[in-house]
């Protein structure tokens, strides 16, 4: 026989919810929908717009964050998050990528969210009419679309634009403490993305003792793709939750403000200067020659590479991610592909500690070859020199190369060719400290003289 139900007075739920944080549910069964009261500490109870029911079930089965979680979790006061969904023609991709953000895991957080709604093509083979009726439907969709964890917009364009200028115009950081999630209509989100990505943020964003100024953002995606032609395979070994590398995922990106108001100007400048995005060596490269203005990757690529910019990656093993591209039928796929990775559910992944967020200093670092990049060898004498240079032989042999009064321009076109042709073996001999500093930043081995 079952034991009696104990019933919870609404008058106990508030005092229990004083003492740690929760989320009221108020069932309003009869309409399908609920509607959430969520407590923070001893703050007031703040009530959200209702949730649809699926979204409801998701979060009684969320795990709750440790107080170690919560205690090392700080970010700034200004800090703000805002997602930026970009979508096209697929109604039921739409609908799964935006169901599976609402239910995620924002705690007490404001999360603003903008769909960007391209228009169809004016040339397309459809019927304009089918065109208007399936436009028609997206924006029904998103005008009944309820956003219960902030504001929501949604920007529907006159013409079609494609790809690039949707994630170029998709959003200007309004301070630096503004993150944006960039994602495509056939990403499905996990519901732990934000705490995980949150956490991130504060460890190697807000904690000076592990900022570094060359992360331009963290990808959720898994790791993949080399673009680098005879590059290594990625081979991680189990034991690696984060690294970093310079690839940029955009199969659920989040951009930090800094690098990308940074790009967005030098985008400008290039592409107004008619300089192209060529990498010699990259499969990326040919993506340009091939498609143009239809992509906007290869200009990422090139100014991460200019700029020595590297991207978090996570390695949850078995194939799992915090997001999943669909890969549904569309501008990249000519048929439905299907998911690329195992999305990570409500329970996280027992079999290994997630939010385990390491020391920045502990982290591997790779380039466009997942070659790895050993950053900051800056020596200032030659104390440590043998160190060093056994560390960069090859064949016993070393290339000196002098950049004393050599121009910074000559010097990095040298660096280039030596990429291009894998070449590691060289040590550069500098005398101003800041030059030298930023090349060593970038992982280039270099010796500070005085002659």
């Amino acid at each position: 026989m079952r034991g009696r139900r104990k019933h919870w007075s609404l008058q106990q739920v508030l005092q229990l919810c004083q003492r740690k944080t929760c989320i009221l549910l108020l069932g309003l069964i009869s309409i399908g929908t609920f509607a959430s009261l969520t407590f923070h500490g001893a703050g007031r109870p703040v009530l959200r717009r209702s949730l649809p029911v699926t979204a409801v079930l998701d979060w009684l089965s969320f795990t709750p964050p440790s107080q170690e979680e919560e205690d090392r979790n700080v970010v700034s006061k200004k800090f703000e998050f805002v997602i930026q969904v970009l979508a096209y023609d697929r109604y039921d991709s739409l609908r799964r990528c935006l169901r599976s953000l609402a239910i995620a895991d924002y705690g007490s957080d404001t999360v603003n969210l903008v769909v960007h709604l391209d228009h169809f093509k004016p040339l397309s083979s459809d019927p304009v009419e089918r065109n208007l009726q399936q436009a028609r439907q997206l924006l029904n969709f998103l005008d009944r679309f309820k956003w219960p964890h902030g504001s929501k917009q949604v920007h529907y364009r006159t013409q079609n634009v494609g790809l690039q200028v949707q994630w170029l115009e998709a959003w200007w950081p309004s301070s630096d403490h503004q993150f944006a999630l960039v994602v495509e209509d056939d990403m499905q989100l996990s519901p732990l993305y934000y705490r995980y990505v949150r956490s991130v943020i504060a460890k190697y964003y807000y904690d000076p003792a592990n900022f570094d100024p060359s992360i331009f953002g963290i990808t959720l995606q898994r790791p993949r793709f080399v673009p680098g032609k005879g590059g290594n395979r990625i081979a991680l070994d189990n034991s690696t939750r984060l690294f970093l590398y310079q690839l940029v995922g955009t199969w659920g990106q989040i951009l930090f403000p800094k690098p990308w108001r940074e790009f967005r100007q030098w985008f400008d400048e290039h592409k107004t200067k008619e300089i192209e995005p060529i990498i010699d060596g990259m499969v990326t490269t040919d993506w340009y020659k091939k498609l143009g203005n239809n992509i906007w990757t290869p200009w990422f690529l090139k100014f991460v590479h200019s700029h020595g910019y590297f991207n978090v990656y996570t390695n949850f093993l078995r194939g799992r991610a915090l997001s999943v591209s669909h890969r549904t039928r569309g501008v990249n796929y000519h048929k439905d592909a299907g998911p690329d990775s195992k999305l990570i559910k409500r329970h996280g992944t027992p079999d290994i500690d997630m939010w385990e967020i390491p020391a920045l200093s502990t982290l591997k670092w790779y380039d466009y070859c997942f070659h790895q990049v050993f950053r900051n060898r800056l020596l200032n004498g030659f104390k440590h020199l043998e160190a060093l240079l056994s560390d960069i032989h090859s064949e016993n042999e070393v290339i000196l190369v002098n950049s004393v009064g050599v121009d910074d321009g000559l010097v990095r076109n040298w660096l280039c060719q030596m990429a291009v042709l894998r070449t590691k073996n060289y040590l550069l001999l500098g005398r101003d400290y800041n030059t030298s500093s930023e090349l060593a930043r970038r992982g280039h081995p270099v010796l500070l003289t005085d002659e």
